[in-house]
């Protein structure tokens, strides 16, 4: 079987939905409330947004935590029992959020993160979401492993899953063949195990444009949609190993990025021709984010951090000196970073742009 790449695969951790019956203490762990700083640096965290002066943050065991002093001080939100690990946050808008994880399960809010309610799963697929994203009030996606594509028209009421990729069609079996004794003699067919492109685990959506989204995922799978998701067009790769996501720079440009800290940025509007920029480290690159000055920022294993004020042409290393992997980095504290993963969440200060 093929493995789902998430932040807690990645760094090899156990988590909630695959460890049963693990117990959590309410005395460190509460069930809403204010968090300890301690409780902060040992949480996995997969993901994370900001909504004005919010910060919300997702991750291990379902446990969703937000921050209204640039992440000082967090609190944990309201969710159901039982949810599984969380994979990725996105807000709608000032009000609304979406989380989506394991067992394809999907959160909705309507507070600003304090208290989150299931809208949908699907546990017997046994194939998480990665990623979800709205467009406008009413119209959303969410994508996840082996090709997994969910859409809602009514505002996440009803979701609808389909295939972006049909698998092509197979040729009939050819005919048996028969021994000298007449009888039908065995034949073993080999077809590799391996699966086709509508199986490529999609990682993550995001919106480039209007009416414009990019998927990207698995062995460079790459889909656009120039009509808001309604048809989509496989895209020719650059690289034929995992993307993890993808941000659009200020100037309009897209910039991949993935594993083994490759990136690929494109000016084209068709995203057609990919140009490599250049990274030192090969630490799997996970999370992006565009600051209000227009700098990108990267992050991903082993501490990494990159940041580019040139809209992506060129990427500084930004020392952390840490070794833990971090799934996304936000704008934080003035003139910091804000960063959650392995460790929970932690400032960095930014450099002074020249």
């Amino acid at each position: 079987m093929k493995k789902i790449r998430t932040l807690a695969v990645a760094l090899g951790i156990a988590t909630a939905s695959t460890v049963a019956g693990a117990q959590v203490n309410p005395a460190v762990m509460p069930a809403t409330g204010p968090l300890s700083k301690q409780t902060m640096s040992r949480l996995l965290l997969t993901d994370a947004a900001r909504i004005g002066n919010r910060i919300v943050a997702v991750g291990d065991r379902g446990y969703i935590v937000y921050s209204d002093s640039n992440g000082e001080s967090w609190e944990r939100a309201e969710t159901p029992a039982n949810v599984p690990l969380l994979n990725a946050v996105f807000f709608a808008d000032a009000k609304t959020g979406w989380a989506v994880g394991h067992d394809a399960v999907i959160l909705k809010s309507t507070d600003e993160g304090r208290k989150w309610t299931q809208v949908f799963s699907a546990p017997n697929d046994q194939r998480p979401l990665m990623d979800i994203l709205f467009t406008d009030a009413n119209t959303g996606f969410a994508v996840g492993a082996y090709g997994l594509f969910y859409e809602t028209a009514d505002g996440g009421k009803t979701w609808t899953s389909r295939k972006l990729i049909e698998a092509p069609k197979k040729a009939p079996p050819p005919a048996p063949k028969k021994g000298k004794d007449g009888k039908a003699a065995d034949l073993d067919i080999d077809d590799g195990g391996k699966g086709g492109d509508e199986d490529r685990h999609l990682n993550a959506i995001v919106k480039i444009g209007d009416n414009r989204l990019f998927i990207v995922g698995e062995a460079g799978m790459l889909l656009k949609s120039d009509d808001g998701g309604k048809n989509w067009t496989k895209l020719n790769s650059p690289y034929k190993g995992s993307f993890f996501g993808a941000i659009q720079a200020q100037d309009g440009s897209v910039i991949l990025y993935g594993l083994r800290g490759k990136i690929f940025r494109s000016a084209d509007a068709a995203l057609k021709d990919w140009k490599a920029i250049d990274n030192k480290s090969v630490a799997s690159l996970m999370g992006s984010t565009r600051l209000p000055d227009g700098a990108i920022a990267l992050s991903g294993l082993a501490g990494t951090v990159l940041i580019s004020r040139d809209n992506g042409q060129s990427f500084s290393p930004l020392p952390t000196g840490a070794t833990k992997g971090y799934a996304a980095p936000l704008l934080g504290a003035p003139s910091a970073l804000l960063l959650v993963g392995e460790a929970g969440a932690r400032d960095v200060v930014l450099p002074a742009a020249r």
